[in-house]
C-alpha cells in the first residue's frame, strides 16, 4: 500500500483524509490549523512540518488547498512539495484551480520525473464525509489506474476526462451550473414571496415539479455557504467568486460564448 501525504485539512480535505486513514493507508498530514491535524493523528496519521517533509516521506501527495496562490506556495516554495518529492511520486490535485496552474505544475513535475493528475472532487462536505464524492480526473491513464485505490475510497464514481487540466475544466463547468442555478432559485423564491406565496409552500411545489434541482434542494445550506441574500441579491462567497472567475477565464481561453457567466461576473465585480 502506497504512503499518502495529505496537504489541506479544511471542510473538504479533512473528511477525505479521514476516510483514507480509516481505510488503512499510511498517511502523513499537514495543515496550518492544529485541530484537524490532531484528529488525523488520532486515526494513526503522522504530522509533518512542511510540504517538503510530506513529499520526502510519501509516494502519493494529495493537495486540497483553496486556490492558485496557495497551490503555488505549497509546491514551488523552498520547503514545497517539488523540493522534496522523489522521481516516480504522484501528485493528486483535489483543489479547484486554473488550467494554467495545472500546466505550470505539470511542466515543473515532469522536469523532476514526478507524475501529476488533476483530480477535482465534487459533492460538497456531506459527500466527502460519506466517501461518495465524484472524482473528475485529467492526466495519464496509467497514473489514473495507480490512484484508483484512493479514488475508490473517497468517491462513488470516477471520470477520466482527458489530459492534465481537463478535470479542472469539467469541474468548473459543473460549478458554473450549480452557481447559476442557485441564483435563479433565489430569484424564483423571491418572486413567489413578493407575489404572496409562502416560501415553504413554494419549495414543496418545486420539489415535486419540473423546476427542481440540486441547487433548489440544498438552497438553505447554499445560502449559508454563499451568503446569498433571501431577496435574491448576489453576494457570493470567496469560493463562488473563484469558480465564476475560473469559468470566465476558461471561456476566454477556448473562445466559448458564455453570456450568463459574463453577466454574473460583471455583477460580481461591481
Amino acid at each position: 500500500m502506497e504512503r499518502i501525504g495529505f496537504i489541506g485539512l479544511g471542510n473538504m480535505g479533512k473528511p477525505i483524509a479521514e476516510n483514507l486513514a480509516r481505510a488503512g493507508f499510511p498517511m502523513t498530514v499537514l495543515d496550518l490549523n492544529p485541530t484537524p491535524v490532531a484528529d488525523l493523528t488520532a486515526l494513526g496519521a503522522t504530522s509533518a512540518a512542511s510540504p517538503r517533509e510530506i513529499a520526502e516521506a510519501t509516494d502519493i501527495i494529495c493537495s486540497v488547498v483553496m486556490n492558485d496562490r496557495q497551490t503555488h506556495e505549497v509546491f514551488f516554495e523552498d520547503d514545497g512539495v517539488l523540493a522534496g518529492a522523489k522521481p516516480g511520486s504522484l501528485i493528486l490535485i483535489h483543489s479547484t484551480i486554473s488550467q494554467d496552474m495545472c500546466q505550470t505544475l505539470g511542466e515543473a513535475a515532469l522536469d523532476k520525473g514526478i507524475h501529476i493528475l488533476d483530480a477535482a472532487v465534487s459533492g460538497a462536505e456531506a459527500k466527502a464525509k460519506e466517501g461518495k464524492l465524484t472524482v473528475i480526473v485529467g492526466g495519464d491513464a496509467d497514473q489514473v489506474e495507480r490512484a484508483k485505490p484512493i479514488f475508490n475510497v473517497i468517491g462513488a464514481q470516477t471520470f477520466h476526462v482527458g489530459s492534465l487540466g481537463m478535470g479542472q475544466a469539467a469541474k468548473v463547468c459543473n460549478n458554473l451550473l450549480c452557481l447559476v442555478n442557485v441564483q435563479v432559485v433565489e430569484e424564483a423564491l423571491n418572486l413567489a414571496r413578493q407575489a404572496g406565496i409562502d416560501e415553504g409552500v413554494m419549495r414543496d411545489i418545486v420539489l415535486c415539479s419540473s423546476g427542481n434541482s440540486w441547487s433548489h434542494e440544498n438552497i438553505y445550506s447554499m445560502r449559508e455557504l454563499g451568503k446569498i441574500h433571501t431577496d435574491g441579491n448576489l453576494d457570493m462567497s470567496i469560493f463562488g467568486r473563484k469558480d465564476i472567475s475560473l469559468a470566465s477565464k476558461l471561456a476566454a481561453r477556448v473562445g466559448a460564448m458564455v453570456p450568463i457567466t459574463d453577466f454574473i461576473f460583471d455583477r460580481m465585480k461591481k
